[in-house]
């Protein structure tokens, strides 16, 4: 509990994406793509640590991590509509890479807003996620963010298939592979609260209790429909991501 389950790269990449925006507006082409140093994260669990404020606060910070991913793609979106070369070319470049940092940035904020014990969310967290603390079958992903986001892979493959290969495609690829990141922390926190053998709170809702399908089956389905409907057929980036999430595995944790 603290920042156990957060690795030294995984608490970098928490800043990257805030860095990524900030070089993005001083005209930096994020070519290398490093991220700001910070000193190591702490190892220690701090007096009076609280989990559902812990869980609460993560939650706050990955929602607005999302805001920067919808930046990025916006502008990358916009830039791209101008031509396909010159100045615009490296600002749609530069703009979805920020929007793949920032999607790193919200891999590790799943990490961290979930760094505490399995018995602490069965007995704390999850109740409150409960009616009647807040409505039957209450999600994350049912926010107007999430759903924005979502809307905007559409947009992204079709765009990004119109450039094909070349700098602004390379960026594209990167941030098919931070989605991959976001979806795999997501995964793994599913399993480390028992989403490997219960189904999510909103699969039970829908379901008034008879569903048997686990959490963590229902997030792979989940996973494969928005990689499929952000990648294009036969490109790099397609073949970037992980088969096991191409498998027939609805919902989430």
């Amino acid at each position: 509990m603290g920042l156990s389950i957060v690795d030294p790269v995984e608490w970098q990449e928490l800043f990257a994406g805030l860095d990524a925006l900030l070089r993005y507006a001083a005209g930096d082409g994020l070519k290398e793509g490093v991220p700001v140093v910070l000193r190591p994260a702490p190892r220690h669990t701090p007096a009076g640590y609280d989990p559902e404020r812990r869980w609460l606060i993560g939650h706050q910070l990955f929602f607005a991590l999302l805001q920067g991913v919808i930046v990025g793609i916006n502008c990358y979106l916009e830039a791209s509509a101008e031509d396909r070369d010159g100045e615009a070319a490296a600002d749609a470049d530069a703009a979805v890479r920020v929007a793949a940092a920032f999607m790193r940035s919200s891999a590790a904020a799943i990490k961290f807003t979930s760094d505490f014990g399995p018995v602490d969310y069965e007995e704390r967290i999850r109740p409150a996620m409960s009616p009647p603390a807040v409505r039957e079958g209450f999600s994350g992903l049912q926010t107007r963010d999430h759903s924005y986001l979502v809307g905007l892979f559409g947009r992204l493959r079709a765009t990004a298939a119109a450039h094909g290969r070349g700098p602004a495609g390379e960026a594209f690829e990167q941030f098919v592979e931070a989605t991959v990141t976001a979806y795999e922390a997501h995964k793994f926190i599913c399993a480390r609260f028992g989403g490997d053998v219960l189904p999510s709170l909103r699969m039970a809702a829908a379901s008034r209790g008879r569903s048997t399908q686990a959490g963590l089956t229902a997030l792979r389905q989940l996973m494969r429909a928005r990689l499929f409907a952000l990648t294009p057929e036969g490109t790099l980036a397609r073949a970037a991501v992980p088969t096991s999430t191409l498998t027939s595995e609805r919902s989430e944790c």
